[in-house]
This record gives C-alpha cells, structure tokens and sequence, in this order.
C-alpha cells in the first residue's frame, strides 16, 4: 500500500514559508519603528533642552542674531520631529497591513491543515477497509481450504 501523500503538500509548505518570511518581515518593522521612536524621543529631549538653555539667556538678554538662530533652529527641530512622525505612521501603517497579511496567512494554512487531516482521515478509511476486506477474504480462504483437506 502507498503511503500517504497530501496533494497539496508543497502549496503548504510554500505557504508556511511565506507565513515566516513575513514574521521576519514584522519583526524588522517593530525594530525601525522602535528605533525611530527613540530617535524621536532625543529629538524632543534635545528641542527642550535648547529652549530651556534659551530661556536662561533671554533673562539675561539676548541679541537679534541670538534670537533669529533661535528661532531658525528651533524651527528646524520642529520641522524634524514632524517628519520622524510622519514616517512613524507610515511604519505604523505598514505594521498594520503585515499583521493583517500575517492573519490571512495563517487561515489559509489552517485551511490546507484541515484539508489535509479531512484528506488522511479519508486514507485512513480506505486502509482500515482494505484491511479488513483482506482478513475476510483470508479467512474465508482458510476456511474453503481447511474443508477440502477433510
């Protein structure tokens, strides 16, 4: 008897390996995305620790070429923050659409699973069937040559 072969086996498999190249997939994006979270953070830290430092020299004075670096700097601290978080929606965004392609991949792999157990249940079937139309048939032939040896 053949063994079992689910016909489609290498669908599966390619399909499985699909699944895991988009884990990795997702994985690499939760890592940029904490990466720009953090340089976001600096950012941050960095445009407060600039305004403070500006605040102590305005009560001092401070001269119109002080102020207009300021301001052009501040600005420019601004206008980067806007930015990492305009990219961070965009990596937000793709994390999303992965975990969404990551569930639809595991329920057509848990489908093909199922159709594989239906499938060997099937060939189970058969074989448990053959098996027993085999013992019939043998005792049956026992039994034909026992009574032509009496």
């Amino acid at each position: 008897m053949k063994k079992f072969n689910f016909s489609l086996q290498k669908v599966l498999e390619i399909k499985e390996q699909l699944l895991e190249n988009s884990k990795i997939e997702l994985g690499n994006l939760n890592n940029e995305l904490s990466k720009l979270e953090n340089l976001i953070s600096d950012i941050k830290l960095d445009y407060k620790e600039f305004t403070e430092e500006f605040d102590r020299k305005i009560v001092k004075s401070v001269s119109v070429p002080e102020m207009a670096f300021f301001k052009i700097s501040s600005m420019g601290m601004i206008r980067q923050i806007e930015n990492k978080e305009k990219e961070r929606d965009v990596i937000l965004y793709r994390i999303d659409e992965k975990k969404k392609e990551i569930i639809e991949k595991n329920t057509e792999i848990s489908g093909l699973e199922k159709l594989k157990e239906k499938e060997l249940t099937e060939y189970n079937k058969v074989i448990a069937k053959r098996e027993e139309i085999f013992i019939e048939e043998f005792v049956s032939n026992k039994r034909v040559s026992a009574s032509y040896i009496l």
